[in-house]
C-alpha cells in the first residue's frame, strides 16, 4: 500500500502542477487572442477607409469625365454641367491634393474660354475676326478633347487599391 500512496501523491502533484501551468498560460493565451483580434479589426477598418475613399475619387473623376464628355458630344456644355464640374474641382483638393485642384481649374478654365468665344461668335460678321473666334475656339475644343484621353492618367495613381496615398 505504500507504492500505491506514493504513486497516488506523485499523480495529485502533477495534476496540480498542470492546472498551474495551464492557468498561467491562459491569461497570456487570452492578451494574443485580443491583440490578433484587434489586429485584423484595425486592417478591416483601414479597408473600409480606403474604399470610401475610392468611391468619393472615383465620384470626382467621373464628374470630370462627364463634363469632358459633353464637351466632346456638343461642342459646348450647360450651365448645370459647368455648376456640377465646379464643385467637383473644389472638393478636388481634399481628396488629390493642390495639383489636381489646379489641372481640374485649368479644365474649367479652358471650358470657360471656349464659350466666351462661342457668346462673342453670336455677334460677329463672317471675316478675319470671326475666323480669328473660330480658331480660337477650335484650339480650345482640341485642347479639352485631348484632357479627356489623358484623364484616367492623371487619376489613376489615386484610383488604385495598392497605392497608398
Amino acid at each position: 500500500m505504500g507504492a500505491q500512496s506514493a504513486l497516488d501523491n506523485l499523480s495529485e502533484f502533477f495534476a496540480m502542477q498542470w492546472v498551474d501551468v495551464l492557468a498561467a498560460l491562459l491569461t497570456p493565451l487570452i492578451a494574443l487572442l485580443a491583440v490578433a483580434i484587434a489586429y485584423q479589426q484595425w486592417r478591416l477598418n483601414r479597408a473600409n477607409l480606403r474604399e470610401r475613399l475610392f468611391d468619393r475619387r472615383f465620384e470626382l473623376f467621373k464628374a470630370s469625365q462627364a463634363f469632358l464628355s459633353e464637351i466632346l458630344a456638343k461642342a459646348t456644355f450647360d450651365d448645370e454641367a459647368l455648376w456640377r464640374f465646379t464643385d467637383a474641382c473644389q472638393r478636388s483638393r481634399f481628396l488629390f491634393g493642390k495639383n489636381t485642384q489646379t489641372y481640374l481649374f485649368e479644365i474649367r478654365s479652358r471650358a470657360l474660354d471656349m464659350r466666351m468665344c462661342q457668346v462673342k461668335l453670336k455677334d460677329v460678321p463672317v471675316g478675319d475676326k470671326r475666323t480669328k473666334l473660330v480658331d480660337e475656339e477650335h484650339e480650345h475644343l482640341i485642347w479639352l478633347t485631348d484632357k479627356l484621353n489623358v484623364l484616367p492618367d492623371h487619376f489613376e495613381p489615386f484610383l488604385g487599391f495598392d497605392v497608398k496615398q
